[in-house]
């Protein structure tokens, strides 16, 4: 991207991001750092053409997340988590993106904007285009051992959203500063805390030069906090290696509480998020304040 990128533009592009958008991260990846995605999850199968892809980010409060538990503990509650950690932010990156998009259809560009929540109808287990993987080429972070997005910022506390372009914007600098996830200091939180131990074997993956490891999540897994695990008050044991199959025929037969159906009443939200609440990234026990 150097030599022909568009500087001038990628810079007005970030500054409406962060002072007009009020988004609170924002990157710019080359494509040719997610060239290594799997098939249909490439920015190219979207958008032949695509050069760019710009992400952006809003921070999770810290109160949604610190009070967050299960229904039945004392002062705990999954409210201001699912509206304010799930809900809010992705309508807002949702208009944060459409309106990156017509920006950059003003200057004379395509856009493609992805939703920011997972929209699984084609894969069934994974989405169309994965914001966690194009922040990492965009610079805003590194993986964690879960999976999950780590910024220097936020740590896991930040949604995403992405749009995909073929105007040559200037790529950001790949993130390289201090480990944003060290396991040996948090004794591996995120997967000691997954209610439905849905973390298993190892992955890795290839961006921008780079290759990055993580524990992968078994999908069904962890989706089977809603009839199990705490999440649901009508509990069904989980099986030793659930198929969609299986999770399908427990949604169908069992019938909710109905304090836990309002819980959907709105829009589809997931009712954990127990990696996110128990990563300490970026500051953990020990470091210097």
């Amino acid at each position: 991207m150097t030599g022909n990128s568009d500087i001038d533009l990628t810079r007005k592009i970030r500054t409406f991001a962060l002072e007009s958008l009020e988004v609170d991260l924002f990157g710019v990846a080359a494509v040719e750092r997610l060239s290594e995605a799997p098939e249909g999850a490439r920015p190219t199968d979207y958008l032949p053409g695509a050069r760019s892809v710009i992400v952006v980010a809003v921070k999770i409060p810290d109160g949604a997340i610190e009070v967050a538990g299960h229904y039945d503990e004392p002062g705990k509650t999954l409210g201001p988590y699912m509206w304010y950690g799930y809900v809010v932010p992705n309508w807002s990156l949702s208009e944060a993106a459409m309106r990156l998009a017509r920006f950059l259809e003003r200057s004379g560009h395509t856009a493609l904007p992805f939703a920011p929540t997972g929209l699984l109808y084609k894969f069934g287990t994974r989405a169309d285009f994965s914001h966690r993987h194009a922040a990492v080429a965009a610079g805003l972070g590194e993986f964690g051992l879960s999976g999950l997005l780590l910024t220097p910022e936020f740590g896991a506390r930040q949604r995403l959203v992405s749009i995909v372009t073929d105007a040559p914007l200037e790529a950001s600098p790949m993130y390289a500063g201090p480990a944003l996830c060290r396991p040996d200091r948090c004794k591996r939180a995120c997967i000691r805390a997954c209610p439905t131990k849905a973390f298993r074997g190892s992955a890795s993956v290839a961006i921008g030069g780079r290759v990055f490891n993580y524990t992968p999540v078994h999908q069904v897994k962890c989706k089977w906090q809603y009839p199990e695990k705490g999440y649901r008050r009508t509990k069904v044991a989980i099986p030793p290696d659930p198929t969609e199959d299986d999770f399908l025929e427990v949604m169908r037969t069992t019938k909710p509480h109905p304090f836990d159906a309002a819980l959907g009443q709105h829009a589809f939200v997931p009712q954990c998020g127990a990696c996110i609440f128990a990563c300490p990234s970026p500051r953990f026990d020990g470091d210097p304040d």
